[in-house]
């Protein structure tokens, strides 16, 4: 048996395989990371991901079902696990990983002294999408957790871990939802939006440029990322 130790570093092994064989293998589009069914895994995270292990020892490429429910790096127990508490989920986690790395939108934290808790599970309350509907409520939190509470719950079909349920505490998990005005009905729906959302191609090309830049953009430098951007989008 492995620890979760162990697990955190073949999660990041599967997902640095698995761009490695995008870039350098196939010369795949960058959108691709998203949407794929290839994937690389070991004994352990066939198990995770309801798979059949091709190899006793170390990594091997898989195919998932394209009906599945996973597709991309968003199927990924390195997104998943890593983006939820120690015992449950966290929309709000993995909503913010999405608007925050993925788009580059800044999510302000919540206000000194807030209480951030979210309702324990009740009668009427059982799924986690209840619960946040819940807390929303309070005006100082509703803002914030709508740009990313909506976009993470399209993952609550994956627990803490990325394992898939159907039901939370004997309620189906209903993960559709909307991101800036589209609708999506599952976690495969929403990896393809995310895709192709141009926000997304935006922010990897102004990323990119401040990783070999070595510096955050300036103001005289936006007009210049802008026509990146728009030919890294348009380029394939």
């Amino acid at each position: 048996k492995h620890s979760s130790a162990d697990l955190g570093s073949m999660a990041r092994e599967e997902t640095l395989m698995l761009a490695e064989h995008l870039i350098f293998d196939e010369g795949a589009d960058l959108r691709t990371f998203f949407t794929t069914n290839i994937t690389f895994v070991n004994r352990r995270l066939a198990a995770i991901y309801n798979v059949p292990a091709v190899t006793d020892e170390g990594f091997a490429k898989i195919e998932l079902p394209l009906t599945g429910p996973r597709s991309g790096f968003f199927g990924h127990v390195s997104f998943l696990g890593l983006h939820a508490h120690p015992v449950s989920t966290s929309a709000t986690l993995r909503g913010l990983f999405a608007r925050e790395k993925l788009l580059c939108m800044t999510i302000p934290p919540p206000p000194a002294g807030l209480n951030t808790a979210i309702p324990e599970s009740s009668a009427n309350a059982r799924t986690l999408k209840e619960r946040l509907q819940v807390h929303m409520e309070d005006p100082s939190c509703a803002g914030c957790h709508a740009l990313t509470d909506i976009v993470g719950l399209g993952f609550e079909q994956f627990d803490g871990l990325g394992l898939y349920r159907v039901e939370e505490n004997g309620a189906a998990i209903d993960p559709a939802g909307t991101l800036d005005g589209q609708d999506f009905g599952d976690a495969r729906e929403l990896a393809e939006m995310v895709a192709n959302h141009p926000g997304l191609t935006e922010c990897v090309a102004t990323t990119l440029f401040s990783y070999a830049s070595n510096h955050e953009m300036e103001d005289g430098e936006r007009d210049e990322m802008r026509v990146l951007a728009k030919d890294f989008h348009g380029g394939g």
